[in-house]
């Protein structure tokens, strides 16, 4: 008794000894994804209630289906291997019969749900076409610290031949079913076509409309993809990655006011260009001649499908054209060897259009060089309703078959 009563004695004694250390005494720093944001899976395999929109009761309209083609698989090894196999064999063709067993309906294995397979002719009689993912057990995600240094990636390929361009339109939705939205333009496809080998695919969260939109970031419920023009790809590996866009975000007080007159889009210099000179295709090229730069086009559906550009004369700063714009008038030379009717449009930051449409018999073919005078008023300008003061670009769209040579692209006041 006396050994147990001393033993507690000691036992209080060294006790105000001790510091009393809480969890709270310890920051634990977090460490996991990015910015602390875990739900970076979005979709690697199927199966799960995340997906919906897959073959169902409206194969019509929502003609999508998983797929057995896995990402991590080289397929090209694999048929590589097969063919050398079947070239070395010396095989000979028996002619015989086998009674085979009937493979009842719900017998038969399904795909494994490997990939998802986006095939649509759009009909238009369906008024939407598309599919979802709730990512991570649809619960609310907070994507709020990311949206500046994220995007979404992927990896995507074609049965045969290449495309380069994806015609889905990439939808985050919160749970308050508020939306924004961007696509993948050619700029963030890898080498710019999409093959029969998987290629890599960016989609950055800043092109996505979450501003404007008045998205709760804090909230995402889901992922959506929304097919809006005939397609036939697969899609895996869908992700969210650490991304820095190699572009600045501007704010809306970083504005030039192009004032003075003439204002140079494009003579020697080619800045803040996108579409020309790339990798690929050669629709858009820029070529010398007796010391002279101009932008060559010529649109060959053989060589790929490309058919415009765009120029940001400001390098992509909003560009201030309202004052007087009634007094402007656009010029360029031109040199047509085939004639095709294309269109001349001005861009501002929220997608609208100020466009104009240059007809073939209007230019004619010439193999000289000859000025166009454009002025703006011919443009719609109220119909329009684009924002001349956050111009972005301006935009040329061809049709194939042209072959036409532009230079001295200038705007310039009565």
């Amino acid at each position: 008794m006396f050994r147990l009563f001393i033993f507690l004695f000691l036992i209080i004694s060294s006790c105000k000894n001790l510091d009393l250390l809480t969890l709270y005494d310890v920051e634990i720093k977090n460490t996991e994804g990015i910015n602390g944001f875990t739900s970076t899976e979005i979709f690697t395999t199927g199966g799960s209630d995340e997906v919906w929109g897959m073959s169902g009761k409206d194969e019509f309209c929502n003609p999508f289906r998983f797929s057995s083609f896995d990402a991590s698989v080289n397929y090209s090894k694999i048929n590589e291997a097969a063919s050398a196999q079947v070239k070395s064999s010396n095989s000979v063709s028996v002619d015989r019969k086998y009674n085979l067993p009937t493979v009842k309906i719900k017998d038969r294995k399904r795909a494994p749900k490997n990939s998802i397979h986006l095939k649509t002719e759009k009909n238009p009689a369906c008024e939407w076409i598309g599919m979802g993912i709730g990512w991570d057990g649809w619960q609310g995600k907070d994507m709020s610290r990311i949206m500046q240094s994220a995007a979404i990636e992927f990896v995507a390929r074609v049965d045969k031949g290449y495309i380069t361009s994806l015609p889905i339109v990439f939808i985050l939705e919160d749970y308050s079913e508020n939306q924004c939205y961007a696509t993948a333009n050619y700029l963030g496809i890898e080498g710019g076509k999409i093959d029969e080998s998987w290629t890599k695919v960016i989609v950055p969260l800043q092109s996505f409309s979450y501003i404007k939109n008045k998205l709760d970031l804090t909230n995402i419920k889901q992922l959506l993809l929304q097919c809006y023009d005939a397609t036939d790809v697969y899609l895996d590996n869908i992700k969210i990655v650490s991304y820095t866009h190699p572009y600045k975000k501007l704010n809306d007080n970083l504005t030039v006011y192009d004032s003075i007159s003439p204002i140079t889009i494009f003579d020697e210099q080619l800045t803040g260009v996108w579409g020309v000179d790339i990798d690929n295709c050669s629709n858009f090229t820029t070529k010398n001649k007796m010391a002279n730069r101009y932008i060559s086009i010529k649109t060959d559906s053989s060589v790929c499908d490309w058919l415009d550009f765009g120029i940001s004369w400001n390098n992509w700063l909003y560009t201030d054209i309202s004052n007087n714009v009634k007094d402007l008038i656009l010029s360029f030379d031109l040199k047509t060897k085939k004639a095709e009717d294309f269109v001349i449009s001005f861009e501002d930051y929220s997608g609208k259009k100020l466009s104009y449409v240059i007809k073939k018999t209007d230019i004619k073919n010439n193999k000289e060089w000859r000025k166009i005078k454009l002025p703006l008023h011919k443009f719609p300008i109220r119909k329009s309703k684009v924002d001349l003061t956050k111009i972005k670009q301006i935009h040329f769209a061809f049709r194939f078959n042209s072959e036409i040579d532009l230079d001295n692209i200038i705007l310039t006041k009565k």
